[in-house]
């Protein structure tokens, strides 16, 4: 069985983290991409993630300054399916590989920008690093968080207990004041998501218009997409259940050490688990020990069950210091709640369980040797994916690719049966089965790009959605409230499931069995349906084991590595948590590519990813060598200022200052703007990879002399990529007229909450646009109208109300 993309070319013009990673993702399932770079090569070929990102494709060098480059790069663009670049805005018209030079050539062609703030924006010229993309847009400031949650402070409203006493050891991230640098790229990582999604649904519409168009996405887009839990602003932040905890920085997020050394992730904390089989001296897992659904401690995450959070922690650390990490894991396997150990990425590499999974895979390096890196992280059961080739030399198939470009013939104008189509999933109808952020998140992509998707709720599953994390994942949807374990109820669902494209869910799959909603007993119903299953952890040893972002975090080696793990730092979750909205964006590539084949072939087919396998995307930096020894690249420090010297923050008089002095150019600025005759003994060192000790401690001198802004000038002025670090960029997000504009934010009104403000549309095609259907659900709130169309009457509908068969909340 060959790949879904078997037979999509795609020309990779990018550069950096998200077009390389988004074009691994189409190789790895079976297209062919030829990576187009500059004489010399692309100018990151020396990242770390290049061992991993480059695999699957051809290199070819082609100069696109000079007419000859242009005109090759125009022949083989002519009969390509898709064209990836990350130029800055104005610089591929310059070079004449623009969008509307290259669809003059080729009407079918999915052009794909990259960009750092978006085409036309105010930010559009500003250096689009990923630590600088951060500063300028508040991120680092909302990795640690704000005191009583940014939706207040959002709001115009106070902090949640402002004078709280938080226990030592509590508060996340490296105990100092200021922004949290993360070793994450997560502005780049969310747009190879977004880029991934945005081609793949392109192509999907193709199909049925029979013409290509521009898909843009930009890293601040990325930014909107890692801050959608917190960054909500409403006329009623204080309706019951809204606000949580969980972005309070003084909240612990579930982090503890243990005997040995080893640091686990529980979440959400169970009290009377840890303290029930903690007491002895030894870990005692017995009959009266409760599960996390009976146990009577178990936190809410309201906002004032911070009191009671702090109450317990000092109690639980205790309790985890007692006992070796490998013990509490298997306790927790027994009772059945989420806690896992918290592994470097490298441990993860070496994990055999993953290897046999296919999320991690050994690939032959032309110059490494036999080297581990993660593997496919979507299945596709009719369609499976996987590692074509390892990476190639720079240029190593030029020759052969501008020979093929001199005898290129264009491809065939394409005929579509539906040429007005409105968006790239109109037509499809989804069942969201979900819960929490992982699944749901990935069928509200699918509702923003056109579907009509129906969530399917239980009778009390008000309490939850009236929060705003299910705010987060739960726009653009009807809801019907139905009880599944009531065979009227099941029987509703099999109608649906008649006339459904697509069902997905993130329940354990033991679990949808026993209701009946597996698989194999849905497609004996609809034989064409595409099923996609989120999983929390692999199919082996934890594959019946409570998961969620933090566990897929911890085992992956994303809060080691943000926490400045190797550099005995203590791991942190990141507030950016892109394990489940990761997997969701997974979830729905796979769908999209799902839908893509059966439109080809009549078929359906079973889809599956998981959270554990988007966080090793999120580290795929990361690289065994063919001794099992991780293969060098930049490590965070233990207090979150950064990767390096000239790639870090640094504090001011008044604030906080980003710097990204990346080449020798930008050295040789610096170096000029400063003129601290400390600088000039690291010159060489610099430039040559040798000892750099003490140039952060002289720099970190140098900008206490001046404030953020000050610096800023100077620094901006001479040459050196900079930006101050804002904490106040959200505080006007909902009112910047290009984000409103753009629709990259949105807002409507809700029943609960009043009018309500979000991030808005994440990427952006031009012939068939993303849409946002309408505010988040209430549960229940579509029961009677759904029924209705199903052939229901009134009386029918009634009955079923009465006896709680269904809920209606219309």
């Amino acid at each position: 069985m060959s790949g879904v993309w078997e037979g999509i070319e795609i020309l990779d013009l990018s550069t950096g983290i998200a077009g390389p990673m988004s074009g691994m993702l189409f190789a790895d399932h079976g297209a062919r991409v030829i990576k187009i770079e500059q004489p010399g090569g692309d100018p990151f070929s020396g990242s770390p993630g290049y061992r991993t990102w480059m695999r699957g494709r051809e290199r070819a060098e082609i100069d696109l300054t000079t007419e000859a480059g242009r005109n090759a790069l125009h022949r083989l663009a002519s009969r390509a399916d898709v064209v990836i670049e990350s130029f800055r805005p104005g610089v591929a018209a310059r070079l004449g590989v623009d969008h509307d030079t290259l669809r003059a050539l080729n009407p079918g062609l999915v052009h794909c920008s990259i960009t750092g703030y978006g085409r036309g924006s105010r930010h559009e010229d500003r250096p689009a690093y990923d630590a600088l993309v951060a500063a300028r847009l508040g991120l680092q400031w909302e990795q640690r968080g704000w005191v009583g949650g940014e939706i207040n402070r959002l709001c115009g409203r106070e902090p949640n207990l402002p004078d709280l006493d938080v226990p030592d050891g509590c508060a996340e991230g490296a105990q100092r004041e200021g922004p949290l640098f993360s070793h994450s790229s997560w502005p780049s990582l969310a747009a190879a998501f977004l880029a991934t999604t945005a081609i793949s649904a392109a192509l999907l519409a193709r199909e049925h218009t029979g013409r290509g168009q521009h898909v843009e996405t930009s890293l601040l887009q990325g930014v909107l997409a890692t801050t959608i839990a917190g960054w909500q602003r409403c006329d009623r932040p204080d309706a019951p259940y809204y606000q949580t905890w969980v972005t309070d920085p003084r909240a612990t997020k579930g982090v503890f050490q243990c005997a040995d050394g080893r640091w686990i992730h529980h979440w959400v904390p169970n009290p009377a688990f840890v303290l029930g089989v903690s007491g002895g001296d030894e870990i005692v897992v017995g009959a009266d020990v409760n599960s996390p659904r009976q146990d009577p401690t178990r936190i809410s995450t309201n906002p004032e069950e911070i009191i009671v959070l702090h109450h317990y922690y000092p109690l639980l650390a205790e309790a985890f210091r007692k006992f070796p990490s490998d013990q509490w894991v298997a306790a927790g396997a027994e009772v059945g709640v989420a806690l896992q150990p918290i592994r470097s990425p490298e441990e993860a590499l070496a994990d055999p369980a993953l290897l046999v999974e296919g999320c991690v895979v050994e690939v032959d390096h032309p110059e490494l040797g036999t080297v581990r890196q993660v593997g496919i992280v979507l299945n596709l059961a009719a369609t499976p994916g996987s590692v074509a080739a390892p990476p190639v030399a720079i240029g190593a198939d030029t020759e052969r690719i501008l020979a093929e470009a001199a005898t290129a013939t264009a491809a065939a104008a394409r005929v579509g049966d539906d040429p007005s189509r409105a968006h790239p999933l109109a037509g499809i109808r989804v069942l969201d089965l979900g819960l929490a952020v992982a699944g749901p998140f990935s069928t509200q992509v699918l509702s923003d790009l056109g579907a009509d998707v129906i969530k399917i709720n239980t009778l009390w599953d008000g309490f939850w959605h009236a929060n705003h994390i299910a705010f987060a994942c739960n726009r653009g949807k009807r809801s019907l409230s139905v009880d599944l374990k009531q065979p009227q109820g099941m029987e509703l669902i099999r109608r649906l499931v008649a006339g459904a494209d697509v069902v997905q869910h993130n329940m354990r799959y033991s679990a949808a069995e026993r209701l009946g909603v597996d698989y194999e007993s849905l497609r004996q119903i609809n034989p064409a349906l595409v099923y996609c299953h989120s999983r929390g952890h692999d199919r082996g040893p934890r594959g019946e084991m409570a998961g969620n972002d933090q566990t897929g975090s911890a085992l992956a080696g994303v809060e080691f590595e943000d926490g400045g793990g190797a550099d005995g730092g203590r791991p942190m979750w990141s507030l950016a948590s892109m394990g489940d909205t990761g997997n969701g964006f997974l979830a729905a590539i796979g769908i999209i590519q799902a839908l893509y084949h059966r439109d080809r072939t009549g078929v359906g087919q079973f889809v599956d990813t998981s959270i554990l396998n988007a966080c090793l995307l999120n580290v795929s930096t990361a690289t065994l060598d063919a001794d099992g020894v991780g293969l060098p690249r930049p490590r965070l420090d233990s207090q979150q200022f950064g990767l390096h010297p000239l790639y870090r923050l640094y504090p001011t008089s008044d604030g906080w200052l980003c710097i990204a002095a990346i080449t020798d150019r930008h050295w040789s600025n610096l170096r000029s703007v400063l003129s601290p005759s400390a600088l000039d003994a690291f010159a060489g060192a610099v430039h040559d990879g040798g000892d750099i000790e003490g140039l952060g401690d002289i720099l970190a001198r140098v900008f206490m002399e001046k404030s953020a802004s000050q610096w800023f000038d100077v620094l901006d002025g001479g040459g050196v990529p900079c930006e101050v670090s804002s904490p106040d960029f959200a505080l006007s997000v909902f009112d910047d007229p290009e984000l409103i504009a753009r629709q990259w934010v949105t807002s409507y009104d809700h029943p609960v909450v009043g009018h309500l403000d979000q991030f808005g549309l994440l990427f952006d095609l031009s012939d068939t646009p993303a849409r946002i259907a309408g505010p988040p659900l209430t549960v229940g709130g579509d029961t009677r109208q759904i029924l209705r169309d199903l052939g229901l009457d009134d009386a029918e509908i009634d009955r079923l109300v009465a006896d709680k068969v269904v809920l209606d909340a219309s």
